[in-house]
């Protein structure tokens, strides 16, 4: 392979890799939700149009205390939170047992403009310090 043949593939596969980076950080699913995870971060600022909807799938293991709960009810958005089972997930898989985790999803539906912050608590009810934080600063217009 010549080496103006080399430049030109190692040039494709940086902008493949640029436009991979900059696709993944839009997470924009259909245009009107975002996804995250608790691994994910929120941008600084996340501008969201009301009736769009913004998801975050987080682990959850009920049977050590520790539950994701939000730390303020918030203003501008419909709150769903709904945990599925590492059962439900894979119900087939019968290695699965009591205490087993799963995940938590919060759907915020923006309903009103405004901005407000998302603020999310990995903590047992007892305990005064969260063992994981997450939190989304939201601009609905």
């Amino acid at each position: 392979m010549t080496i103006k043949k080399k430049f030109i593939l190692s040039l494709m596969m940086a902008s493949g890799l640029a436009l991979g980076g900059c696709t993944s950080m839009s997470s924009t699913v259909d245009g009107k939700t975002h996804v995250f995870t608790e691994q994910q971060s929120c941008p600084t600022l996340l501008e969201m149009d009301r009736g769009q909807t913004l998801e975050v799938l987080l682990n959850e293991n009920p049977s050590t205390g520790y539950v994701w709960s939000l730390a303020e009810q918030p203003k501008l958005f419909k709150v769903e939170e709904v945990f599925q089972s590492a059962q439900q997930q894979a119900a087939a898989d019968a290695t699965l047992g009591l205490g087993a985790g799963g995940q938590k999803t919060y759907r915020f539906t923006a309903t009103t403009a405004g901005e407000e912050l998302l603020h999310l608590k990995h903590a047992r009810a007892w305990e005064k310090t969260a063992m994981a934080e997450w939190t989304c600063r939201v601009r609905v217009s």
